[in-house]
């Protein structure tokens, strides 16, 4: 699940969910297009770009889904996002932090354990990668805001 957790901009502080595996709809497409330029096959570049335009529209929407803002109301948040300072962590995406358990991850190496190796050292996954392609076969601009818990506006 994602949020977006807005700050400074009284009285829409707090977090929103923002379930963008939730289709976007017509009205909300229209408000991206509107307000940052971006369409369906373009708003990859804003997300990995973190453009401050397309953060606020996101929150706007996160905002409307609330239902703490109506259709009018939209355009004048937008608008009032306009002036606050980028980087300053007013809107922020977040993701569910799933807290890590206790034996998860490889095993704690001992102090007294020998450091010597044997066999051929594995290469690493920048010699193996020689040809810039994705091994997952999945375009490098198909990523989603999950992909990152934390993006700072």
């Amino acid at each position: 699940m994602e949020y977006i957790r807005i700050e400074g901009l009284h009285p829409h502080d707090g977090r929103y969910e923002l379930d963008l595996a939730h289709e976007l709809t017509t009205r909300e497409w229209g408000w991206i297009k509107r307000h940052s330029g971006y369409m369906p096959l373009t708003i990859s570049q804003g997300l990995e770009g973190a453009d401050p335009e397309l953060f606020a529209v996101f929150a706007a929407i996160a905002l409307y889904r609330a239902e703490r803002l109506n259709q009018a109301e939209v355009a004048g948040f937008i608008d009032r996002c306009q002036d606050i300072g980028f980087g300053s962590g007013r809107i922020v995406f977040e993701g569910d932090e799933q807290p890590e358990e206790d034996d998860a991850g490889p095993p704690e190496v001992s102090s007294s354990g020998s450091s010597t190796t044997s066999g051929d050292a594995s290469p690493t996954s920048s010699e193996r990668s020689g040809n810039g392609q994705n091994p997952t076969g999945i375009p490098a601009s198909a990523s989603s805001p999950s992909d990152r818990l934390t993006w700072a506006n």
